[in-house]
């Protein structure tokens, strides 16, 4: 998955989830993703952004502080699982 998509994806959450406008708030997550996606690949961006819609369907909207600590985890996660590459 692109940065991109998951931004939209997020978007999507929101918009069905809470009671805010998905486009603005998903945009401040591009960042995270774009970090993880040059940190590892698709899957990770993939992971992130289930993890983070988990978040919203459950009717929390994770802060950016939230957001990169679910980066850090899916990079260590995929660091364990697939020797770091």
């Amino acid at each position: 998955m692109h940065p991109e998509e998951a931004v939209r994806q997020l978007e999507y959450a929101i918009d069905a989830s809470l009671d805010e406008e998905g486009q603005r708030s998903a945009a401040g997550y591009r960042p995270t993703f774009e970090r993880v996606a040059e940190r590892a690949d698709g899957a990770a961006v993939y992971a992130l952004a289930g993890d983070l819609t988990t978040d919203v369907v459950d009717g929390n909207r994770p802060s950016p502080a939230e957001a990169a600590a679910a980066a850090d985890r899916v990079l260590r996660d995929r660091a364990y699982t697939d020797g770091g590459q």
